[in-house]
């Protein structure tokens, strides 16, 4: 049987198990969770005083990046509208695999850096190649004239048979001159330069109203030739706007909730100049 205890007062006032007792006594800082509480209990409202408890609870003890940002999205949604704002956070760094944010209250905490996979939409059903308008204006004769502007300003890397990476540079288009097809330039053309890029980013701005790509998002590209004369191309696209030129943005895309953003796009290039979009995913820190 489980025993319980009536607890009252301002910080407390209901009834709480052994277990409770126990975790609450192996919190890592009961005293911070204590003085912060003691700061914020008034943003919230009947019932959800406890909810809020128990989030707080999560949100300075919990080791997990995830159930700490799930706590705060909790709080956030439980206090009154007058506070919500003093929930915000920060993102200072977006690779291929993660977000690196500092979730914060006002100036009463902040967890310090903490990293997360965030959360992915799918938008591979919706996305399955380039639009005609990206070669609209092809120029027969010199395949990839976009492509040589681009290079000098992008991170362009290629996988030689060994998967070893290197950055790719204008002179490393003669090796391509006489192993790739006329069509397969064309496509190559469009796959590594802002122009793909572009199309991309329009193709999921049309699906994902919330989570739109804008402005200059950062770019780092990679691709690799087979033995059978196959491309694949791998694109990685990083957005992180702050608060202001979030609400910027907003004004033209008024359902924007996310200001940072990592998008990922696969593109097949086959040997016969098929081209496909195989993948298409965009992923968020999941803060709220």
């Amino acid at each position: 049987m489980t025993t319980v205890f009536n607890i009252s007062g301002r910080l407390f006032s209901r009834t709480i198990s052994l277990n409770e007792i126990k975790e609450i006594k192996n919190a890592k800082n009961p005293s911070e969770i204590k003085r912060l509480w003691d700061r914020i209990a008034d943003w919230f409202c009947g019932t959800d005083k406890e909810n809020a408890k128990k989030a707080l609870f999560e949100l300075l003890n919990n080791d997990d990046a995830n159930i700490k940002i799930d706590a705060f999205n909790q709080l956030k949604a439980m206090t009154s509208p007058a506070f919500k704002e003093a929930f915000t956070y920060t993102t200072t760094a977006i690779n291929d695999s993660a977000f690196t944010v500092n979730l914060s209250i006002g100036a009463l905490f902040s967890t310090g850096e903490i990293s997360t996979t965030g959360e992915t939409i799918n938008l591979s059903d919706h996305i399955k190649t380039f639009t005609e308008r990206c070669f609209s204006q092809d120029d027969d004769t010199h395949y990839f004239t976009q492509l040589k502007k681009d290079i000098p300003r992008s991170k362009i890397y290629f996988y030689n048979a060994n998967d070893e990476k290197t950055q790719f540079k204008i002179e490393d288009l003669s090796i391509f001159e006489n192993t790739i097809s006329e069509k397969q330039k064309k496509l190559l053309n469009v796959a590594l330069s802002q122009i793909g890029v572009i199309d991309i980013i329009q193709q999921i701005n049309a699906q994902s109203k919330e989570m739109p790509i804008v402005g200059s998002p950062s770019k780092k590209t990679s691709f690799s030739l087979d033995e059978k004369g196959n491309i694949s191309v791998e694109i990685h696209l990083f957005q992180n706007l702050d608060a202001y030129h979030h609400s910027v943005y907003q004004e033209h895309f008024p359902d924007s909730k996310y200001p940072c953003l990592h998008a990922k796009a696969r593109v097949n290039i086959a040997s016969n100049g098929n081209c496909d979009i195989v993948e298409v995913t965009l992923s968020h820190p999941g803060i709220e």
